[in-house]
C-alpha cells in the first residue's frame, strides 16, 4: 500500500507528546500507512532548539519527537523553500487591512508548511493554529472575525486573496482533536475496554489544555454521539 503523507506543524507534535499521545503517530503510520512530514523549521522549533538550549518546559516533547523522527514515523523533508516561503508569507500578510495597515496572518513556519504541501502534492495539513486554518479553507471568514475583534471595517485586497488561493490549492486541515477522534474510530483506544469512551474524553480534554483549539461545547457534542 502506498504511503499517504500529512504535513504536521510544531504545535501538534508538542501537543501530542506533552499529552503522552504521540503513540497515535505510530498507530497511524503502522496501521494506516500514514507518513507525517515536517519541514526543517518545525524540527528546529520543536526539537533542536529545546535540546540545544535545555529548555526544560519543552525537553520532554523534544525527546519524544526526536524518537519519532529517528523511527521514521515523522520525516523531515529538506526542500528548497526559502524564496517561495517568503513570497507566500508576504502575500498572505497583505490581504486584510485595518485602518490602512496590513494584518499579519502567518509567520515563516506556517508559510513553509504551505509551500512544502504544494511542492509534495500533499492534501492534508495537521495544525491547530486557527487563523492559518481559516485562511486555508475559508479566508473570507477572517474578515468577519477581524471586524468583530477590532471593531473596524476590514478592507480586503481581492487580488492578493485570489493569488493566495491559487498558490495554496485544494488543501484541507485537521486539528489534533480530530486526529484523536479518528484514532478512536479506528480502534486505537479499544485496549481500555470498558473505559474506552472515558479515555477518549480524557484525551480530548488533555489536548485542549495542551493547546489544541477545541471548545468544551465541541467535546461535549462529539462525546454525545460516541457509541
Amino acid at each position: 500500500m502506498q504511503k499517504r503523507d500529512v504535513i504536521v506543524d510544531a504545535g501538534v507534535l508538542i501537543s501530542l507528546t506533552s499529552s503522552c499521545l504521540d503513540n497515535l503517530l505510530y498507530f497511524f503510520a503502522e496501521k494506516h500507512n500514514l507518513r507525517f512530514i515536517i519541514p526543517p523549521s518545525v524540527e528546529n522549533e520543536a526539537v533542536t532548539v529545546p535540546l540545544k538550549k535545555n529548555i526544560r518546559k519543552y525537553l520532554f516533547s523534544a525527546i519524544r519527537i526526536k524518537n519519532a523522527i529517528d523511527a521514521g514515523v515523522v520525516v523531515v523533508v529538506d526542500a528548497k523553500l526559502t524564496d517561495d516561503t517568503k513570497n507566500l508569507m508576504n502575500l498572505a500578510n497583505n490581504i486584510f487591512f485595518a485602518r490602512g495597515r496590513p494584518l499579519r496572518l502567518i509567520h515563516m513556519g506556517e508559510s513553509e508548511m504551505l509551500i512544502l504541501a504544494k511542492q509534495l502534492g500533499v492534501e492534508y495539513i495537521l495544525m491547530d493554529e486557527r487563523t492559518t486554518r481559516i485562511l486555508i479553507e475559508a479566508p473570507i471568514l477572517l474578515k468577519e472575525h477581524f471586524e468583530k475583534e477590532f471593531h473596524v471595517n476590514i478592507m480586503v485586497n481581492q487580488k492578493n486573496l485570489q493569488k493566495l488561493t491559487n498558490e495554496i490549492g485544494p488543501l484541507r486541515t485537521l486539528r489534533t482533536s480530530e486526529l484523536v477522534m479518528l484514532a478512536y474510530e479506528k480502534g486505537y483506544f479499544k485496549s481500555f475496554e470498558a473505559l474506552e469512551k472515558n479515555v477518549l474524553e480524557a484525551a480530548l480534554y488533555k489536548i485542549k489544555y495542551s493547546g489544541c483549539s477545541i471548545g468544551f461545547k465541541e467535546i461535549k457534542e462529539y462525546m454525545s454521539g460516541v457509541r
